[in-house]
């Protein structure tokens, strides 16, 4: 098991915003975790990657316990969080953006320009326009500079939060496809989605979140099937 969360409880502001949340991501795995906004989805994250305090439970990564570990040093182990929102620098260009992700090995030239090669071999328009300021991308493209910025760091996991959230349908769809491709090439990921549909479509299993809590799970199929599911998230 690459990824383990065990009865996770977290309080920010006062307000205990995860209860007992518990699920895994397998080793080549794509794990959704789907729910309305406000769930607790961002919050559980955030958590794992080190940014929020945990009051109890453990988080397991690759058989180590690294509760309480910081952002850093989950980075460095391997955790990749492509955050809500993108969280670009805006001011600086996409190749100065991509390279950031490959801050821990910045001193090995080869082994970053390889890795920037591949970003550029899945975002065509990132390498065309690799000089140009973050912030005059379109939402879907900096969309896409986010998720290359999480491969610069060679990560052994991908937490994805909110990938669709604003985006125009087609945008939707190509990101998806990435995402499903990444996958069969044997990154393990970990996808936070409001949209559940597209999500558990492509999802080798799913969980269902409310009110800071997982009330559902089973394959991506499974859920997509089921007539809870259907009414709250499908809009059947």
């Amino acid at each position: 098991m690459l990824l383990q969360v065990e009865d996770l409880n977290v309080v920010l502001g006062g307000l205990q915003i995860l209860q007992g949340v518990s699920f895994c991501v397998n080793e080549g795995e794509l794990v959704v975790v789907v729910g309305s906004n406000g769930a607790g989805k961002s919050t559980t994250l955030r958590s794992i990657c080190g940014m929020n305090p945990i009051v109890s439970g453990s988080v397991i990564f690759e058989g180590k316990d690294i509760t309480g570990h910081s952002s850093s040093e989950c980075a460095g182990m391997g955790l990749c969080m492509v955050p809500e929102g993108r969280q670009l620098f805006p001011e600086i260009s996409v190749r100065e953006n991509l390279l950031m992700g490959a801050w821990h090995y910045r001193k090995n030239k080869a082994r970053v320009m390889e890795n920037l090669e591949k970003c550029y071999d899945m975002f065509p328009v990132l390498k065309k326009y690799e000089n140009r300021i973050a912030s005059t991308f379109s939402g879907g493209e900096q969309q896409m500079i986010s998720i290359a910025r999480g491969l610069m760091s060679e990560p052994k996991i991908m937490m994805i939060d909110e990938m669709s959230l604003g985006l125009a349908p087609l945008i939707i769809e190509q990101l998806f496809r990435t995402i499903k491709d990444l996958n069969k090439s044997g990154m393990s990921i970990l996808l936070i989605e409001q949209n559940a549909r597209q999500a558990l479509a492509i999802a080798d299993r799913a969980y269902v979140m409310e009110n800071g809590t997982v009330t559902m799970e089973g394959t991506g199929q499974e859920l997509l099937n089921n007539e809870q599911v259907k009414t709250a998230y499908l809009g059947f």
